[in-house]
């Protein structure tokens, strides 16, 4: 059996969760793990399970005229990672009152969160914009929980959750939408990584960036062709530590040089975010943490970086307010675990206030 990943479990209980809210301004747990033990998780394998949370209902604020909200979700996980989650697995468990893992504190942080997150903000605007505008709607809320085909993007795509909205006048004959919208939401679980890179190939993009003017992809080019057997391998692990040695140098020397901020930040804004833009939710077993575009936006407008190296990592540092902003490192573990990594690690300078 494959280790349960409670990323891609919070993948699936943010979608059943948004979908509750925008359809009737809060999230009740139980009915949130009700919905939980309905998901149908074989039909994963082939595609995307629907659900629909709410027909045609009715809101309206006093004295406005009422809209009708249909509220559906579609999810595809990843089947192996979530196994006890939903379906009749975790119907055993809801029956008893149990959970797996750390979801159930997690949900507990979740439905709080909406009190004060900036991604129940964004909903209840959208929904205001329906609610108070006096014209009468059928409005259509989509929430997508499919980080599978997020992944088949090559990291262009940070989405795992988009939310569609579409929207028409009611008794209009040619249903002509008024607004058609998409949200997106990167998901985690207690993980500060938003780049898991191939050594070679994530260095010489890094300092790319950097504008760092250096012979690496010549020297270190052995890293670009295969390795085969304990002896190249060993010499691999050899070759990527040398590289990583250089990258550090070249980057220290390069934070003394105008521009330096501007292009770091910009790297790491592509990383976190991807071409989607999409709002990072880091929901843990004690609190919930957001990076959102709009606060990054405001650290590349303000935030000056220095460089500190710690052990193996080289870390960026907001020189003004002594907060880590990221962190480069490796993870290598050679030969027989063959193991060869370059992450890019957010710190707590990113998290919106």
């Amino acid at each position: 059996m494959a280790k349960l990943n409670e990323g891609d479990v919070i993948e699936g209980i943010f979608t059943i969760a948004l979908s509750l809210y925008l359809a009737y301004g809060k999230v009740e747990k139980s009915k949130l793990n009700s919905i939980r033990t309905k998901i149908d998780t074989k039909l994963f394998s082939t595609g995307r399970f629907q659900y629909p949370v709410a027909k045609n209902l009715s809101r309206k604020k006093s004295g406005k005229v009422a809209d009708n909200f249909n509220v559906s979700f579609e999810m595809r996980l990843k089947p192996q990672s979530i196994v006890g989650a939903f379906d009749k697995e975790y119907e055993v468990l809801y029956k008893s009152s149990r959970d797996i893992g750390k979801i159930d504190k997690k949900i507990d942080q979740l439905i709080s969160s909406f009190q004060k997150s900036n991604f129940s903000k964004k909903a209840d605007s959208v929904v205001n914009k329906f609610l108070d505008n006096n014209i009468g709607e059928n409005v259509n809320f989509i929430v997508i929980a499919d980080g599978i085909q997020g992944e088949s993007s090559g990291g262009l795509i940070k989405a795992d959750v988009t939310l569609q909205i579409y929207a028409e006048k009611k008794g209009s004959k040619a249903k002509q939408k008024i607004l058609s919208e998409t949200f997106s939401y990167s998901l985690k679980s207690e993980s500060v990584t938003v780049s898991n890179l191939s050594p070679y190939k994530g260095m010489l993009e890094f300092a790319n960036a950097l504008n760092i003017k250096w012979d690496a992809k010549k020297t270190y080019e052995r890293l670009s062709a295969p390795f085969n057997g304990i002896e190249e391998q060993r010499a691999k692990f050899k070759l990527i530590n040398s590289m990583y040695s250089d990258l550090k140098k070249e980057i220290i020397e390069k934070s003394k040089q105008r521009g330096f901020s501007k292009n770091a930040l910009s790297f790491l804004k592509k990383n976190i975010f991807g071409e989607d833009m999409a709002d990072v939710i880091d929901v843990q077993s004690k609190a919930v943490k957001e990076i959102t575009v709009n606060y990054f936006n405001y650290l590349e407008e303000t935030v000056e970086l220095g460089v500190e190296v710690k052990g193996n990592n080289l870390i960026f540092i907001d020189k003004k307010a002594k907060r880590k902003i990221f962190q480069i490192r490796t993870k290598l573990r050679p030969p027989p675990a063959n193991e060869a990594k370059f992450y890019l690690e957010v710190g707590e300078g990113v998290y919106s206030k």
